[in-house]
């Protein structure tokens, strides 16, 4: 049987790097925490490294690397040396990049690491790394596949199976795409792309008059994507593609996987038009109008139906399995899974929230002030919030959350696997921000 890449109960993955004002330098961050993979890159998929599973890696300002953690996941067995300016993640391990462009890495199929340097950026998929230079050259390496090419721009991963891994997909400057790794039937052989997007199995490429060419496995997005133009943005979920339009209607493909179709049924048709944004759980998405209303569709235990029905939002975040909308009054209304009563608390009924950040089944909303509510599934971070005030900052693994003061203590709760205990204590301490590297 086929397991879904998604189902983020599975797994615990990479919180955030933390670093002291003292005793770490900054670095940049790749969207490695669940808030940030669902709510700030299109969907999970589309997020830019996959992230690590059960261990931490954080910088000094000398280079040198601290890592903690699941020994097997890269708590262990981090590099002695100095020198490193940023860290990347995937599932099983992580790999980190020096200033001369040379490359450490370490855990579970972390073995081809290339010898040489000059490398600029890393991409992940589950349990591989891809590492490029700036004339174009690729080395990958990891579980899969140990191989290099040359001459792209920029490289994307789809999220693969439970097993075996992922795949990736180049694209050159002319817009013409390579794709290896796990399975990648029906890559275009034409050019002019300009993006690309995935959901676990699956590629959509997106050229500048708004054609769009998707390949992989067929029911999960690598087929049925829509033969005309004028698409301006692609969106993702575990196997569903969701295109936007200029007039701001959406085609939506694929939906196919063990369960059966569920992420196309219910999309807003060709007269339905004027949304500006999409957002995802695993299986189903929800639509935003400059009104603020709101359509969802989907799998309605993944928060495919039972959006408001009323208009004034603002924005939308997601778990795995729900979503919450916001209104300028900082109200919030949630769907989807919900886990109240004996399995978890509902969302609030006051106001003033600014910000909602998740994980795999829980929220957090902060208010101005730097207090927290919680709400979700008790063992996901649902309970044990701090009942203080003065954060300013939340992140997230799977089953966990980490807050943040203006000082720069930490507070943590949630599942205990995934974070919810052991932080440092003392202040000083900082997120690292959301800044393009």
């Amino acid at each position: 049987m086929k397991k879904s890449s998604y189902i983020f109960s599975v797994i615990a993955i990479l919180s955030v790097f933390l670093l002291s004002t003292d005793t770490y330098a900054k670095t940049c961050f790749n969207g490695d925490d669940y808030s940030s993979a669902l709510n700030d890159y299109g969907g999970f998929y589309n997020a830019p490294s996959y992230p690590n599973a059960h261990a931490f890696a954080a910088l000094k300002p000398d280079g040198s690397i601290v890592a903690w953690g699941d020994p097997d996941y890269g708590g262990s067995g981090a590099p002695t040396d100095k020198g490193y300016v940023k860290i990347y993640p995937n599932e099983d391990a992580f790999a980190a990049l020096k200033s001369d462009g040379s490359i450490a890495s370490w855990c579970r199929y972390s073995s081809g690491a290339p010898t040489d340097n000059g490398y600029v950026k890393i991409y992940a998929t589950r349990h591989s790394f891809a590492a490029i230079k700036p004339d174009g050259s690729i080395t990958a390496w990891g579980y899969y596949d140990y191989s290099t090419h040359a001459g792209y721009t920029e490289v994307y991963s789809t999220g693969g199976g439970w097993w075996p891994d992922g795949s990736f997909a180049a694209l050159k400057p002319d817009g013409s795409i390579t794709t290896w790794g796990e399975y990648n039937p029906g890559t275009p052989t034409d050019n002019g792309y300009t993006k690309i997007y995935s959901t676990a199995h699956a590629f959509a490429a997106i050229k500048p008059d708004g054609s769009i060419t998707s390949w992989g496995i067929s029911d999960e997005g690598g087929s049925g994507a829509p033969t005309y133009s004028v698409y301006t943005k692609i969106y993702s979920n575990e196997d569903t593609f969701a295109a936007l339009k200029t007039d701001g209607s959406i085609t939506a493909w694929g939906g196919g996987d063990y369960w059966g179709s569920h992420s196309v049924s219910g999309a807003p048709g060709v007269f339905d038009s004027g949304y500006t944004k999409i957002y995802s759980t695993a299986r189903a998405f929800a639509a935003l109008k400059p009104d603020g209303s709101i359509t969802a569709w989907g799998d309605s235990d993944y928060g495919g139906s039972g959006a408001p029905t009323d208009a004034g939002y603002t924005k939308i975040y997601s778990t795995s399995d729900a979503f919450a909308a916001l209104k300028p009054d900082g109200s919030i209304t949630s769907w989807g899974k919900q886990y109240s009563g004996d399995s978890g608390i509902s969302a609030p009924s006051d106001s003033g929230y600014t910000k909602i950040y998740s994980n795999d089944h829980a929220f957090a909303a902060l208010k101005p002030d730097g207090s927290i509510t919680v709400w979700g599934k008790y063992d996901s971070g649902a309970i044990g919030a701090p009942t203080d005030a003065g954060y300013t900052e939340i992140y997230s693994t799977s089953n966990a959350f980490t807050a943040i003061k203006a000082d720069g203590s930490i507070t943590v709760w949630g599942d205990s696997n995934d974070g919810g205990t052991g932080a440092p204590s003392g202040t000083g301490y900082m997120g690292v921000k959301h800044v393009k590297c």
